[in-house]
């Protein structure tokens, strides 16, 4: 049975007429806007393999309330979805039309792509997890994708992964880094902040984020580690710690880095060196290094032969403090969107339980921490309940991408309907003003 994007449209259709009908279009949710009365927000979205499927019906809500997209930012199959959004479109535009139908497209099951083409131990070896087989039948599968994991340290490529994702900008008339910024700098007609906005007089006389959109800005965060370096990267912004034309990448390298899942994906691996002593101090400003970590001449040296990107969810999987300014009153919130409910209530009572939470620990660890220390977030993130899907399910048929779909899009209608623009930046100018107490004459963050 074949996809088609109406389908995914009519598995929401009461959702968007809930929109309609609970007036949830004529809200505010933002003090920036342009002309035809769009209202503009950053969002960004967690990891969660083929679960991502959801944002798409969330993101089908949002539009249909009237809202778009600045800035984009997320980890692994979130990462995806924003570079996806960036880049079919000018962020005036309504993208959910075309998102779902790459969504309907999408040749999820030829991701899985061995060692080499015609390998089938990966797939058979997948199949074989999801199924939940007992330790005797696990091992013997297990076997048959050692040479994969010996020779490529994973299970699969990527490479078509990466391909299709290379075809699909490609598509859209992007090819580079300088193409995409270019895109996301379209300024929206009649971009201006709501009259009585109280940052407005101020933000109007300091060359606020109001201005023009610029293609020097970052307005995509993907997430991705370097474990060669201990580094967590965001790209775009750290391009030029890795390459000599940042520029001139293809940005689907940028997600072939994030969506590395371990073992499930060969890592991304790249040269590494220090090009000259200038780019010692971007190392030291962007990546966060001392002194002794930059010194060229320590043992073992610096940096090592090859970068290796493996997926950005193992240390930021919810990378929610992509746009934070911890010293401004927002004019336009950030949305985070969880691909499930946090989970921190855990019996370790077996080993396979002492390591996947030893894993899970270490990849939420930075996001709990940020939103611990930034209670004020919690009024912008959305949870969608993904059931028992499972989020490395590439073999998912219909019936079940049409039920993500759905979830998502009930889950931006929940989040709508309780969300207080005005409530948050309540709060936010509170917090702003305990900053500017506790250490006066501070350079805002970003």
């Amino acid at each position: 049975m074949g996809l088609a994007a109406d389908d995914f449209f009519a598995a929401a259709e009461h959702v968007v007429k809930l929109v309609q009908a609970d007036g949830l279009d004529q809200r505010r949710y933002s003090d920036v806007l342009d002309s035809s009365g769009h209202q503009y927000v950053d969002l960004v979205m967690e990891g969660g393999g083929v679960l991502g499927i959801a944002f798409a019906g969330y993101i089908h809500v949002l539009e249909k309330a009237g809202l778009r997209f600045v800035g984009l930012g997320g980890a692994s199959a979130g990462s995806i979805t924003a570079l996806v959004l960036a880049a079919i479109g000018t962020p005036a535009q309504a993208k959910a039309e075309r998102l779902v139908q790459m969504l309907a497209d999408i040749p999820m099951v030829d991701f899985m792509d061995g060692k080499e083409d015609g390998d089938k131990d990966a797939q058979d070896f997948i199949r074989a997890m999801l199924k939940r087989p007992g330790i005797g039948k696990g091992f013997w599968t297990g076997m048959q994708v050692l040479d994969n994991l010996q020779e490529i340290q994973g299970l699969n490529r990527g490479d078509r992964f990466h391909a299709w994702l290379v075809s699909t900008l490609a598509e859209a008339g992007i090819r580079t880094t300088a193409e995409l910024r270019q895109r996301m700098a379209t300024t929206p007609e009649g971009w201006h902040l709501r009259a009585g906005s109280p940052q407005r007089a101020s933000q109007l006389e300091n060359q606020p984020e109001l201005a023009p959109l610029s293609p020097s800005s970052d307005y995509l965060c993907i997430v991705t580690a370097d474990i060669a370096t201990e580094t967590k990267v965001e790209f775009p912004r750290m391009a030029d710690l890795y390459w000599d034309a940042p520029d001139a990448v293809n940005p689907a390298d940028f997600v072939r880095c994030s969506m590395s899942i371990p073992v499930f994906f060969k890592p991304y691996k790249l040269p590494l060196r220090i090009r000259n002593p200038a780019h010692l101090t971007l190392w030291r400003e962007k990546a966060g290094m001392n002194d002794r970590d930059l010194d060229p001449g320590r043992k073992p040296p610096f940096p090592p032969a090859q970068a290796c990107f493996i997926d950005g969810g193992v240390l930021s999987n919810f990378p929610i403090d992509a746009f934070h300014n911890t010293r401004k009153v927002p004019t336009r919130p950030t949305f985070g969107v969880k691909l499930q409910w946090d989970d921190r209530s855990h019996a370790i009572d077996k080993l396979s339980k002492l390591v996947t939470q030893t894993f899970n620990s270490a990849r939420h660890c930075l996001d709990y921490e940020f939103l611990r220390k930034n209670p004020d977030f919690k009024q912008l993130v959305t949870y969608i309940d993904t059931a028992d899907h499972d989020w490395l399910n590439f073999e998912m048929g219909p019936a079940d991408k049409h039920d993500l779909f759905r979830r998502g899009a009930e889950a931006a209608y929940s989040f709508l309907a309780k969300f207080d623009w005005d409530a948050y930046k309540n709060t936010r100018e509170h917090l702003v003003g305990a900053y500017k107490q506790a250490w006066p004459g501070e350079t805002p963050g970003r």
